[in-house]
């Protein structure tokens, strides 16, 4: 069952920690998590995530009066294996709270709102001590389970182990270590691994956790091992160095952890679920302060597959997960540019949806032609024209696409530069980062494309600017670059005849040779803004903005963009956005 990813926002469930959402096989979505009286295990139901928030919480098992299962009832899960549900989850005794132990429930009805929940009792591990947050995968035909634990052997509060199962109820075999605190991240205030979550993607098992204490130095690691690899051999994890995910005191979000995954409603993203406060200080025991939120947002990828966690976003409208392999994001302005940034997102490229609660004014002067990055540190940049006259080219950034920060306007130092327009972002093959500008050193709206180059990965150092040879000299302006087979491929606007031009080049800055020129490729004349993206299964669109017609358009070649089918009006926002692009993300 699959349909369009909904909006989200944030924290979706107040005053629920350790949170653990599983979408069910009919689409269903299922939560469970720790409440702050730490007395009960609760379930709420919904047809889609955000649905979980207003959804009635059902109560299915309390706590004992005293001996086992009497106090701390912490980190509850709940699978569905082997045709019944089962919730795992941990407990200490009343009269020691702190002997904490991992336990068992079990409902064979198919709905775990009915029926009986019947206690399996505790689960196993060869050492009594201290133990908790119990989560189970299956992979190649294993049923495993995943926990922290009290090594007796080791100076530190918990590691994680793993095991083989028998049951749902129990391990079979020897549970083997394979992580402990070691990196100093992973043991302020206590020496912890916890929470651990399992996600199988791109050929390997990602194992997440928690590490330090509930406070705002709570953070969480990740464990990789290939999908192929014997998983209960140590040798075959490996260690993140550095948290993945962590605090943010510019989002306001303190102590992320204890996560789990799930999928969006489009069956294909997945999401982060996780607590965290939206407060650092705190007075007293973390343990009794009850403010840690679910929190949810979708999960990235790197380029080399990894899971890219990013960092917790602001409370408030999360941007929902794009369906389907790739995301396609637009970035342009309205009428006039004094309005600021419009952000839209597509699973098809073609019918977009504006961001809810997505939008940036700069700090002075105009917003207009935005361009698009997603840079290697996660977080996505545009650079923009400040201005009708002037010699600078503004950047923002943003972690979520929706909440953007002024980064700088950056000064072009070109002797008689009186305009600065258009600039772009373009990445080479060798993820080296540029952004093509069109400059007019005249005075008389003669542009000139030229190329600045990042010397830094922060982004806020360039070169000076670079003239594109064979493009000089003849006014062109709005130049989108993308690379082919080696070739560099510019679509340029033709500031005199307002046709779209294709010039061919060895290098970035040229010599580029125009070979298509007036109406070429059948766009017509007083059109501008090309933006170049590639389509699933090959080929590329190009948006352009007929702007003498009110419209943006599209266009789109699959032969190397030698020929292009004819123009189509872009549904939905063609006659409200002006000079936009687009960026794809595989997802």
């Amino acid at each position: 069952m699959s349909q369009p990813a909904a909006p989200y926002t944030n924290p979706l469930i107040r005053q629920r920690a350790d949170p653990h959402i599983t979408r069910h096989t009919d689409g269903r979505y299922w939560f469970t998590a720790t409440v702050p009286a730490y007395d009960r295990i609760v379930l709420r139901r919904a047809d889609t995530l955000q649905g979980l928030a207003g959804a009635p919480e059902h109560t299915i098992w309390r706590r004992h009066d005293s001996g086992e299962m009497s106090a701390h009832i912490w980190a509850p899960e709940l699978h569905f294996v082997d045709g019944a549900w089962y919730v795992y989850f941990a407990a200490g005794r009343a009269e020691d709270p702190w002997a904490i132990r991992m336990y068992v429930l079990r409902n064979v009805s198919p709905d775990p709102l009915t029926g009986m929940w019947s206690e399996l009792g505790r689960l196993r591990t060869p050492w009594d001590s201290f133990s908790l947050d119990a989560t189970t995968f299956a992979h190649r035909g294993t049923r495993y389970l995943a926990w922290a634990q009290h090594h007796p052997q080791r100076e530190n509060n918990t590691s994680l182990f793993l095991a083989a199962m028998d049951t749902p109820w129990s391990i079979t075999g020897t549970p083997v270590e394979i992580s402990h605190p070691e990196f100093d991240w992973e043991t302020v205030g206590f020496k912890v691994n916890e929470g651990p979550a399992v996600l199988v993607r791109e050929g390997r098992v990602f194992l997440s956790y928690s590490a330090s204490a509930t406070d705002a130095n709570y953070c969480v690691g990740l464990l990789t091992a290939d999908a192929g690899a014997d998983l209960l051999d140590p040798a075959s994890w490996t260690k993140s160095p550095r948290p993945v995910f962590c605090s943010s005191a510019r989002n306001g979000q303190w102590g992320p952890g204890h996560n789990s995954f799930t999928v969006a409603e489009d069956g294909v993203t997945d999401i982060l679920v996780y607590h965290a406060r939206d407060y650092r200080d705190i007075s007293g025991d973390p343990l009794r302060d009850p403010n840690r939120h679910t929190r949810i947002q979708p999960l990235g990828r790197h380029p080399d597959g990894t899971p890219d966690f990013g960092e917790p976003v602001p409370d408030g409208p999360v941007a929902p997960a794009a369906s389907g392999r790739y995301r396609y994001t637009m970035t342009g302005f309205t009428q006039g540019g004094a309005e600021g940034l419009l952000v839209a997102d597509s699973a098809d490229a073609l019918h977009f949806t504006p961001l809810p609660g997505a939008g940036y004014t700069p700090p002075a002067g105009l917003l207009r032609d935005p361009s698009l990055l997603r840079h290697t540190d996660g977080h996505y940049y545009i650079v923009y024209t400040t201005g009708w006259e002037g010699d600078t080219i503004g950047f923002a950034r943003s972690g979520d696409r929706l909440r953007w920060r002024h980064l700088r306007d950056h000064r072009l130092r070109v002797p008689g530069l009186v305009r600065t327009w258009a600039p772009e972002f373009f990445r080479d093959e060798d993820g080296s980062i540029h952004v093509i500008v069109s400059l007019d050193t005249t005075g008389d709206h003669r542009f000139t494309p030229h190329v600045l180059t990042a010397t830094g990965g922060s982004l806020t150092s360039w070169t000076e600017p670079q003239p594109m040879a064979g493009l000089d000299g003849s006014n062109y302006i709005d130049t989108c670059v993308i690379r082919v087979d080696g070739t560099y491929h510019a679509i340029t606007k033709q500031e005199n005849t307002k046709y779209l031009e294709h010039a061919t080049a060895p290098a970035l800055t040229g010599p580029y040779t125009v070979e298509g020129t007036g109406d070429w490729a059948g766009w017509g004349s007083w059109v501008e803004g090309p933006s170049l993206v590639p389509l699933d299964g090959g080929g590329w669109r190009l948006y352009y903005d007929a702007y003498r017609d009110g419209a943006y358009r599209y266009s789109d070649s699959r032969d190397g963009l030698r020929t292009w089918s004819a123009p189509r009006e872009l549904p939905g926002l063609s006659g409200t956005v002006r000079h936009f692009s687009v960026l794809r993300e595989e997802m």
